[in-house]
């Protein structure tokens, strides 16, 4: 079997933890990435108490000088980088986009666009010397234009990560260097769970029986996104695990709750 390196940026927890899990349980090697250096030390001792290939690389997104190290380290240590993963994201605070203090933009657009920007241009370039490489951006809720109340900011910055991602794609000539979509849908992490704890009761319980619904489990979504992601030949491709057969099933059963 050829062992791949994968980095993945934000993967101390949710589905970037998922998504290094289920490389490294198919026998592969990744770099781990948080800007808590005290949880990524926990996630390597918890992934090398398994027997597993792996690196962390503490440092924050929006630091441009942490996706050099994740490089530097990463060839150190393995030689060579296959698949960069930039999933490091935030959510939003729950309100309307009236409400959001200038500061809390301005963090979000850093972390979720221009960090995946500059997290892109640095794999890219990166893998233009190494002469191959696979670059996957993390798309999100608003990535289909879909829209909801108090969730403005966050959908705005996702939505950008389908344009970005495309137009990059077509901008590297190069045949053994490819730029792609994750879409992962809609999972069980702690965004999930802070988001069906805001509002009165009533808005609760709405949200919630949306997510009971919708939401899918992590070891889910990142099996079958790894899987594809293995098997993915195209120069440039879109990975969606919540595609219309797996969508329709769940709009019903929740068109029938609601009524």
């Amino acid at each position: 079997m050829n062992k791949l390196t994968i980095a993945i940026t934000g993967s101390t927890r949710g589905i970037g933890h998922g998504l290094a899990m289920e490389f490294l349980k198919r026998g592969h090697q990744v770099i781990v990435n948080g800007r808590n250096p005290e949880a990524v030390k926990n996630i390597v001792r918890e992934f090398e108490g398994k027997g597993y290939d792996v690196l962390g690389v503490a440092g924050d997104v929006t630091e441009t000088g942490t996706f050099q190290s994740i490089i530097d380290q990463g060839k150190s240590h393995f030689g060579k980088i296959d698949i960069w993963i930039n999933n490091a994201g935030i959510p939003q605070d729950h309100k309307y986009f009236h409400e959001l203090d200038p500061i809390q933009i301005e963090e979000l657009v850093s972390v979720n666009i221009t960090s995946l920007m500059v997290g892109t241009q640095s794999a890219i370039n990166f893998f233009k010397q190494q002469g191959f490489g696979l670059v996957l951006n993390m798309e999100g809720f608003g990535s289909d234009g879909r829209m909801m109340k108090k969730l403005s900011l966050y959908g705005t910055s996702k939505r950008a990560v389908q344009y970005f991602t495309k137009s990059v794609s077509r901008e590297v000539e190069e045949k053994q260097i490819r730029v792609g979509i994750l879409s992962p849908g809609m999972v069980r992490t702690d965004f999930i769970s802070q988001s069906a704890s805001v509002g009165d009761a009533a808005e609760q319980k709405r949200t919630q029986k949306v997510f009971d619904i919708l939401a899918e489990e992590v070891e889910v979504v990142t099996a079958f996104l790894v899987k594809k992601i293995l098997h993915s030949t195209k120069k440039y491709d879109r990975i969606e695990f919540l595609t219309f057969r797996r969508m329709a099933p769940k709009i019903l059963k929740l068109m029938f709750v609601r009524k």
